[in-house]
């Protein structure tokens, strides 16, 4: 992933990320008062932000690959856990969240399973099955995306209530390689730009995302 590379540039190009934050909020009691609140993969924050402003809460710890504490100075957390979130020792929590991030995970089950143990209620979204077809079709390459239904029996095994929904939206842009350019400076390549050929022929100026959210509860 070449997120690292991409933080100055990456809240102002993060479109979709912005849009999933939004809906995800929406799976959430904003009624409730939370003790604890965790966020894994929180990147340089986008849905940090939309949880502070519509969260109560008492402490919220954040967790990234990455350290992009810069980004949260204007942000009141606890603690800020730079480590993959698959070897992250995870401690109880009155709620555990995450937005567009799990796609990234080599085991998602066994995160799954973490999770399970230190919260009754996870919610989170996960780029699916399908998700930028048109970088897949064309440059033959692609993250493993698991289907909504994949992602269901996997998390039925450890919560008891699980509700979900699926999400689909494109983006358009003037050029194919805006498009291309788009998903270098979000962090998405899922192909080598140094390509020349694959990259000079790519045709798609639409780039179609599937999301699926999830709230699950003990």
């Amino acid at each position: 992933m070449n997120f690292d590379k991409q933080f100055k540039n990456y809240d102002q190009n993060a479109v979709t990320q912005k849009k999933v934050a939004k809906k995800l909020l929406t799976f959430i009691d904003k009624s409730k008062k939370y003790d604890t609140i965790l966020e894994l993969g929180c990147g340089t924050g986008i849905f940090t932000k939309t949880l502070c402003e519509n969260l109560n809460f008492t402490h919220l710890d954040l967790n990234d690959i990455f350290n992009t504490q810069d980004f949260f100075s204007n942000i009141s957390y606890r603690d800020f856990f730079v480590e993959n979130m698959e070897t992250l020792t995870i401690k109880n929590y009155s709620l555990i969240v995450s937005s567009s991030a799990f796609q990234w995970v080599e085991n998602l089950e066994n995160l799954i399973y973490k999770t399970s143990k230190n919260t009754s209620h996870l919610v989170f979204s996960i780029y699916s099955k399908g998700n930028l077809v048109e970088i897949f079709n064309h440059f033959g390459v692609s993250l493993d995306y698991k289907s909504t239904e994949e992602i269901y029996q996997i998390l039925k095994k450890y919560y008891t209530f699980v509700e979900f929904q699926e999400d689909e939206f494109t983006l358009e842009f003037s050029t194919p390689l805006k498009a291309l350019k788009h998903l270098k400076e979000t962090g998405v390549t899922g192909f080598s730009s140094s390509n020349y050929s694959l990259t000079k022929s790519f045709k798609s100026t639409v780039l179609t995302y599937k999301v699926s959210y999830f709230s699950c509860k003990n």
